[in-house]
């Protein structure tokens, strides 16, 4: 386990809350288009499925190294909004409880990213005060 292993957690997390936003901004944006579906992002641990695909193809093959998992984030059609009768099915007051929600979790994380980078600040200066 590596030091920084914490903050890599964290970055990709503040990295897939960033992108979610994004997709869900463009679902409002999308919100008078004829037959439109609202999207989503959903995370995928990259490592997991490439070691798998590396396996897979042959047995000899080495995966990549512990700790290097990197995210990645897959756009899908909201499987649960419901489609209005011109076909679209962006609800405005549904995708802004979902953005709220998601910026609360990008601003939890970012507190919990700032403190332990303040952690590692504080152990780099071994225990004085920065």
């Amino acid at each position: 386990m590596s030091l920084l292993d914490s903050v890599e957690r964290l970055r990709t997390g503040l990295d897939y809350h960033l992108a979610r936003h994004n997709v869900l901004v463009s679902n409002l944006a999308q919100a008078d288009t004829p037959e439109y579906r609202p999207l989503d992002l959903a995370r995928t641990e990259f490592q997991g499925a490439m070691n798998v695909a590396l396996t897979a193809t042959n047995s000899g093959h080495i995966g990549a190294p512990a700790g290097s998992s990197t995210a990645h984030f897959d756009v899908i059609k909201d499987p649960t909004a419901k489609a209005g009768a011109d076909g679209n099915a962006v609800d405005i007051d549904r995708e802004a409880v979902k953005i709220s929600t998601n910026q609360m979790r990008y601003d939890m994380v970012a507190q919990l990213a700032s403190s332990e980078l303040a952690t590692l600040e504080w152990a780099a200066a071994d225990g004085r005060g920065g």
